[in-house]
């Protein structure tokens, strides 16, 4: 890819301020396994590209750290084909509404009806030749919508990134609709670099997690702290309360950003919280997610994303194990300077 667009690839590292990141030295880092942390890329480049799309994915990999881990949302067509796509429905990320005008529908997802266009409603055929990606946040570049179809699962892992992220969002959704998301990564090819599992319901963790044989570390991605999770029936706060109940299931986990580093109403940071030593402590992995360049965050950061990712891995208490990120260089960037 950077041989076919070299000229645009240097442009797009100078404007966002994302250098390629030379390797991270070698003294020893506050992560759990002393090694530096991981910048996972949230559907690849997806600050400026269309999510889990080919250029995202292929940038991703070419501008940040050798080792930077792509992060895949799955979602499984009608005939049991990983697509690699964030939601539930498809109707916010591509132009599959134009296409198949007539094909929404209502489901429920939990007490709540969800309308729009769902994967499970349409053959992995249907959404490879027919369906094209957007991008999902109109403040960002437009340039790249609606020349690239969905990507599915195979064709990331046929980019042969080092490791590979998965997230699994909607279990049980899919299981209602007869698709097994658990025995789909059961049966990939055994070297597909699949690394990680991530997936909000604890539930999904715990029937996987016998079957894998160590094959991938799986991680409890919680969601805002006032959120019940559905299987126990307790708010992510409080889940996170009893670390050594998430120890029993899970590697680690993975956290919004003020999880770690809360801010105040007027959007200064407060003192970080002890999650991360808690964690460390009991040997649980800590990612956090939702970094971007292009949100607003604490001003004591003054408006530089670098800084940011600098506040959670290189203060004097901890260094987190993984930053997710819509801009990968950025963060890779952040990494190779420490």
């Amino acid at each position: 890819m950077g041989g076919r667009y070299p000229h645009m690839l240097l442009i797009l590292i100078l404007l966002h301020g994302a250098n390629a990141a030379i390797d991270a030295p070698v003294e020893k880092w506050q992560t759990l396994d002393g090694r530096p942390p991981l910048v996972i890329a949230r559907g690849g480049f997806s600050g400026l590209f269309p999510e889990s799309s080919k250029f995202a994915y292929e940038f991703a990999m070419t501008a940040s750290l050798p080792g930077v881990v792509l992060e895949c949302d799955l979602q499984l067509s009608s005939d049991g084909v990983g697509f690699c796509r964030s939601g539930l429905t498809l109707d916010k990320s591509t132009l599959i509404a134009e296409m198949y005008p007539k094909k929404d529908k209502t489901y429920k997802l939990g007490s709540e009806d969800i309308h729009g266009w769902f994967a499970v409603d349409f053959t992995s055929d249907e959404l490879i030749n027919n369906v094209t990606v957007i991008q999902t946040i109109f403040s960002r570049p437009s340039t790249f919508d609606a020349i690239m179809g969905m990507y599915t699962l195979d064709d990331m892992a046929g980019l042969h990134p080092q490791q590979i992220w998965v997230n699994v969002e909607f279990d049980g959704f899919y299981r209602d609709h007869n698709l097994d998301i658990e025995d789909y990564l059961l049966k990939l090819p055994k070297d597909y670099p699949i690394a990680y599992i991530s997936s909000p319901d604890i539930s999904f963790l715990k029937s996987i997690g016998g079957k894998l044989k160590g094959r991938a570390k799986l991680i409890l991605r919680c969601l805002a702290d006032n959120v019940t999770e559905t299987s126990v029936k307790k708010s992510y706060g409080e889940i996170l309360k009893d670390l050594k109940s998430v120890k029993a299931f899970a590697s680690g986990i993975m956290v919004p950003r003020n999880y770690v580093w809360p801010v105040n109403n007027n959007l200064y940071l407060l003192p970080p919280t002890s999650l991360v030593k808690d964690a460390h402590a009991l040997g649980l992995e800590v990612h956090v997610g939702s970094f971007a360049n292009d949100i607003l965050t604490s001003y004591n950061y003054s408006y530089d994303p670098a800084a940011e990712y600098l506040q959670f891995i290189n203060n004097p208490d901890f260094t987190v194990d993984g930053l997710m990120t819509d801009f990968p260089p950025t963060a890779s960037g952040a990494v190779g300077k420490h």
